[in-house]
């Protein structure tokens, strides 16, 4: 099984690089592990909720239960990437989070 690679040798999140080399500096991850989802802009990011849910509707909080997608959590990712507002949520999140993600760590 492969290891989860977060940074590489130059001090980098692999979804960092991601991000800069598709997305000009934004990008939208869900962390498969955290079943979470990542907004990122530049250097900053933030955890959002996950656009996949249990049975009960819930982001699940232990692995090995299967999952769907839920459109509406969905629909919410896919307007802050069209609507270029990836930016001001990362910020907005960051504000209102106690969550500190380290600059560059995803």
């Amino acid at each position: 099984m492969k290891s989860l690679k977060v940074l590489n040798a130059g001090g980098k999140g692999e979804c960092t690089n991601h991000a800069f080399e598709c997305g000009a500096g934004a990008g939208i991850f869900f962390l498969l592990q955290e079943c979470i989802g990542l907004i990122m802009h530049g250097t900053k990011a933030a955890y959002v909720h996950s656009p996949y849910v249990d049975s009960h509707g819930e982001t699940p909080q232990y692995r090995g239960r299967p999952l769907n997608l839920d459109l509406d959590r969905y629909d919410i990712l896919q307007e802050l990437w069209s609507g270029h507002l990836v930016r001001q949520k990362v910020i907005a999140e960051r504000g209102s989070s106690r969550q500190v993600i380290i600059a560059n760590f995803y």
